[in-house]
């Protein structure tokens, strides 16, 4: 069957009233994010400059070269329903998934895609889903855009700042998910979350477990969060070959994890204003002199949003991640310039509730050694390069 034949077989099953289906509805949606963009590098670190040991070599050029192109982040199309199932539970579904509206091309299903029951005990769900952490702690955001794209704040937020590998991020969707969250009491909810081992062998056993308690009434949001990643190796991964643990096949294991504090302020629910701080663990086992030991950092957020009319809205966030401590097996460890920084500012104007023109700037200033990365177009920075966006573009959800 075609997928236009889907879709309209889709739509005809949720709108046409027959008595079987009538405890059911299946919804289609979507938003749409295209921008232009223009993508600039500028002050990677000159060769020979004296560099954190967790850092790559200095090129002295930048990786960025001052690119414009089109790019449509987390553009969705998604289908979602749910069936009443008699005495308070409901059976629930969504299938999302990312479409290039640059490209046309589509990862079908790759987002949120799960089935699950809601009931008097809670939600269930089963799949592909965002973590607690980050459904927790992901608020206010830019013009409800930042997923996905150079706005985002997980760059500098959720990740470390050397090597290139997303293993270190706190920030991702985890498939083969098992996620319960209780019901709402006094403004009160807590959720727990873990992805299955699949990927289990004889020495390693790769999993994620998340976490969350959140406070949700009047003016005020207050949420902590707790991840663990067991044997992604995200200090590993991203440390020099040399001081890598991984892959080499040995006893070793790893241990990271993240505490974050999500506090947002709502007045009047015109005007949003968020601070978030968030302490970040990687930790191995290594014996062997020179690899890699652990590492630590702690990063901040501010973060407001401002409806000034019924057409015009604005947004601005400041990041900032310290340069953190490391070990190394028998050997000095230094993260000298592996800090940074990022600040980003939109302004949005509503044509209509679902229609949105939009533009956006944001500067992403490296630290000597560090690596954060928001990169929307392909190449990645060098140490040390800083990264400036500047965006136009329109927004419609349907």
């Amino acid at each position: 069957m075609t997928i236009k034949k889907t879709l309209l077989a889709i739509a005809i099953s949720s709108t046409v009233a027959v008595p079987a289906a009538l405890a059911q509805s299946v919804q289609i949606y979507g938003k749409l994010y295209p921008y232009l963009l223009n993508e600039s590098g500028s002050g990677a670190t000159p060769v020979g400059t004296p560099v954190a040991t967790l850092a790559a070599t200095p090129t002295g050029t930048n990786g960025i070269n001052g690119t414009t192109g089109m790019a449509s982040g987390n553009s969705r199309l998604g289908f979602r329903g749910q069936e009443d199932l008699g005495g308070g539970l409901k059976a629930m579904f969504q299938f999302e998934g990312r479409v290039s509206v640059e490209s046309g091309a589509a990862d079908l299903f790759k987002r949120d895609t799960f089935l699950g029951l809601q009931g008097g005990f809670g939600t269930v769900k089963l799949g592909n889903l965002d973590t607690i952490f980050k459904k927790y702690g992901d608020t206010i955001g830019i013009l409800g855009l930042g997923s996905g794209t150079f706005m985002s704040s997980s760059s500098v937020l959720r990740k470390t700042g050397f090597g290139t590998s997303s293993a270190s991020s706190f920030h991702l969707r985890r498939a083969s998910s098992f996620q319960y969250e209780s019901p709402k009491l006094s403004g009160f909810q807590a959720g727990l979350q873990f992805s299955s081992n699949e990927a289990k062998t004889a020495t390693r056993d790769p999993r994620v477990i998340s976490m969350g308690v959140k406070y949700d009434q009047g003016p005020w949001y207050v949420a902590v969060m707790h991840e663990i990643h067991d044997d992604l190796f995200g200090g590993s991964r991203n440390a020099p070959t040399a001081q890598s643990n991984f892959p080499v096949v040995n006893s070793t294991n790893s241990k990271d994890s993240a505490t974050q504090l999500t506090v947002e302020y709502r007045l009047d629910k015109k005007h949003k204003f968020e601070f978030d701080v968030i302490r970040k663990e990687y930790q191995e086992n290594a014996t062997v002199a020179g690899r890699f030991g652990s590492y630590e950092n702690t990063a901040y957020l501010l973060g407001m949003e401002n409806r000034w009319t019924e057409q015009w809205r604005t947004a601005a966030q400041y990041v900032k991640s310290g340069a953190g401590s490391c070990t190394r097996i028998a050997a000095a460890c230094v993260t000298d310039g592996l800090d940074g920084t990022k600040f980003t500012f939109g302004v949005g104007y509503f044509l209509s509730r679902r229609t949105m023109l939009f533009t956006s700037f944001s500067q992403l200033n490296n630290g000597k050694s560090a690596r954060y990365s928001n990169a929307d177009l392909g190449a990645g920075p060098n140490p040390g390069e800083n990264i400036r966006h500047v965006a136009l573009g329109i927004s419609h959800s349907f």
